[in-house]
């Protein structure tokens, strides 16, 4: 389990060196789950396809949300319970959207 959140926070660390611009949530998790797509300079990073599909870190989730973000300088500003990782398998636990500081 530890090397899975080790996984996923390396791969929103790839999105979030390749945003530019603000990142909003939505106000409650989208029907359709973000996926993690193939983007950025060159196609070569992994990045979340829908970063708007995310919702609010719920109560019971902050610590580990802290967990899997704050690994390189990062916070968590959303929540996905059926986030998606490239190949469209649900991350276990859901995915978070994490962004600099």
């Amino acid at each position: 389990m530890k090397i899975f959140q080790i996984v996923v926070g390396l791969m929103l660390v790839a999105f979030v060196g390749c945003v530019t611009v603000p990142v909003t949530i939505g106000d409650k998790p989208d029907a359709v789950p973000p996926k993690i797509v193939m983007g950025g300079k060159d196609n070569k990073d992994r990045i979340w396809d829908r970063p708007g599909a995310f919702g609010p870190i719920p109560a019971d989730l902050q610590e580990k949300a802290k967990t899997v973000c704050g690994q390189n300088d990062m916070k968590a500003i959303g929540y996905h319970p059926k986030a998606q990782d490239e190949n469209g398998k649900a991350f276990e636990g859901g995915g978070y959207l994490c962004v600099a500081k």
